[in-house]
């Protein structure tokens, strides 16, 4: 879909109003037209060569003028008022589209989209596009209108004075696509260059605790300094190119009345053409001075919104890489067996991160997940839920392939507590609640327990109406880590998977929460990426991967005597515990 068929498909949304708006530009150009004819007549009576002035006729068309400039005057008011419903319901309309296409795009979308980038698209790029939708639109027709009725009009009154007119209009439109030509790639760098200066101000803000840490103010500043000259450049050069069409114009416009006035006017002398043709003419001139210089410029202000909405299409064309099939089906009553078959993935296509991975996990069981860095453990997590999709393989879920459930079903019964967490800026209660958002209060409470954060929340002066900050910034690592845990816990999963989700802890904060964790966990299916003995040795099963590998399945005991690379693993995890619990007893 090019840029102008989607500025239609936005218009039409409102397909009454644009209706409404069209027939209202129409009157109004009806009476414009016709405005100039009366005008000349008026002037005509005041022709010396008459025998005798005519007041009454005079009055006639003078306030037969005035009249036409009131209808004139309601009729675009009315397309205006219109014309702004069209507009804002059409920008209301595309930026609803593309927040719902972020929203669906799978995980992998964002691996490569810069953030900025996307920011710029749903904000600046859009708002962008706001001249097209809203005086475009009754500019755009009323100026064609305009101009289709002068040229009639002076068709009627001199066929060889409209072929010259036409000829300026032509050379006119023909000079403003040459401009908008050169404009194209020019409102591009503009659009991209905003967007990268949006990615590095965000990066600076998000990461301003890296930059002083390292104190890189100047490097980064060099990096905005870089994209700030690029997008100034490009709206410089924008204006240059600009400025070219209204002058131009003009000039055409005064060239087209000096022949007017010296062809009517040698006509005028000779007899051949009377004082109010030339009027009118002239009349018909001197409006289409506006209509010509406005079309123009919304071929301008197109190309400008072209390049807006060529970037937005970009995430409204971007289909998710993972769907529902259409034979998937609701989940009534998961129990939670889990079982890859040869399951191969990588993030690229050249390049396998799981190789041929096998194991089960039988329903309400708990396994560990140990492995080097690297080996592939938190893309096995990323899989269950189908934030990716197995390249190779299968995965099922109570022994049905986990394509054949519907998405929402499945990862409404599969909770996740990464090692990044991320909060909202919003109430302690309302993280917690984020995905059950119908929780009671005395619900979000049990969860908070459940992650031994109630304490901590009931101590401070809001409790639980506690703001936790940008990004959780009020709290500490542990307590946001343990707040994700309780936001996994009260939607009531049926498989939890934590990803070292308490490696921000302490050693008697870590043990509070598994305790918590063993007991609501019973009956649940959990999968846990640790580097803690006394969680290793708390769960049924243990799997080992090494450079995206199975290389040993099996409980701890079994493991401990027959698995090389698991012993080295649990004598170094050992090793390092003992000596932190050393330090601890120290200090």
């Amino acid at each position: 879909m090019n840029s102008a068929r989607m500025i239609l498909k936005y218009w039409f949304r409102s397909k009454k109003e644009f209706i409404l708006e069209f027939i209202f530009l129409l009157f109004s150009t009806i009476f414009s037209t016709i405005t100039p004819i009366f005008i000349g007549r008026m002037v005509g009576l005041l022709d010396p060569n008459l025998p005798n002035f005519n007041f009454i006729a005079f009055l006639f068309y003078f306030f037969t003028i005035l009249l036409f400039g009131i209808f004139i005057y309601i009729f675009n008011r009315a397309a205006r008022l219109h014309g702004a419903e069209v507009s804002s319901r059409a920008l209301y309309y595309l930026r609803d589209d593309i927040s719902n296409a972020i929203y669906r795009q799978s995980f992998s979308y964002f691996d490569k989209t810069e953030t900025g980038q996307l920011i710029s698209r749903a904000t600046s790029d859009i708002e962008e596009t706001r001249q097209i939708f809203g005086m475009g639109l009754i500019i755009g027709f009323q100026s064609t209108l305009q101009i289709t009725g002068i040229i009639i009009g002076f068709f009627a009154f001199s066929y060889d004075l409209s072929l010259i007119l036409v000829s300026a209009i032509f050379i006119s439109l023909l000079l403003s696509y040459y401009i908008a030509k050169k404009l194209k790639p020019i409102f591009l760098e503009t659009r991209y260059s905003f967007g990268d200066l949006t990615t590095t101000i965000r990066e600076n803000i998000i990461g301003a605790q890296v930059v002083r840490i390292f104190s890189t103010q100047k490097k980064e500043y060099q990096k905005f300094k870089e994209n700030n000259d690029r997008f100034y450049k490009a709206s410089v050069d924008s204006v240059k190119y600009n400025s070219l069409y209204m002058p131009s114009t003009l000039i055409i416009i005064g060239v087209m009345t000096i022949l007017s006035l010296f062809i009517g006017g040698i006509r005028f002398i000779n007899g051949v053409m009377d004082l109010d043709t030339v009027v009118t003419l002239l009349s018909y001139i001197a409006s289409l001075g506006f209509p010509l210089m406005m079309l123009g410029q919304i071929m301008l202000v197109y190309i400008q919104a072209d390049a807006a909405l060529t970037r937005v299409r970009d995430i409204l064309d971007s289909s998710p890489e993972i769907n529902d099939l259409p034979n998937a089906s609701p989940i009534s009553n998961l129990k939670g067996d889990i079982d890859f078959d040869n399951v191969c993935f990588g993030y690229t296509p050249d390049y396998r991160i799981l190789k041929n991975v096998t194991f089960k996990i039988p329903a309400g069981k708990k396994l560990a997940i140990l492995g080097t860095t690297g080996s592939g453990k938190s893309t096995i997590i990323n899989l269950i839920p189908r934030f990716y999709e197995a390249n190779e393989g299968t995965i099922r879920i109570d022994q049905k392939d986990i394509r054949n459930y519907l998405l929402t079903d499945l990862r409404k019964n599969i909770s996740v507590v990464s090692q990044e967490t991320f909060l909202f800026n919003k109430t302690i209660a309302e993280n917690i609640a984020y995905g059950k958002e119908d929780a009671s209060r005395d619900e979000i409470i049990e969860a908070a327990k459940s992650a031994d954060l109630h304490d901590f929340i009931v101590n401070l002066p809001k409790g639980y109406d506690s703001i936790v900050g940008e990004r959780g910034t009020r709290l500490s690592g542990g307590q946001k880590q343990r707040l994700s845990i309780a936001r996994a816990l009260l939607t009531n999963p049926k498989i939890l998977i934590l990803d070292d989700s308490t490696s921000s802890v302490d050693v008697e904060t870590e043990y509070k929460i598994q305790q918590a964790l063993t007991r609501i966990m019973k009956g649940i299916t959990s999968i846990i990426i640790t580097q803690r003995i006394s969680t290793i040795r708390g769960v049924d099963y243990i799997l080992i991967l090494d450079r995206g590998r199975v290389v040993g399945y099996g409980t701890h005991s079994e493991l401990v005597k027959s698995n090389v690379l698991y012993k080295q693993i649990y004598e170094t995890l050992y090793q390092k515990q003992k000596s932190e619990s050393q330090i601890g007893e120290e200090s």
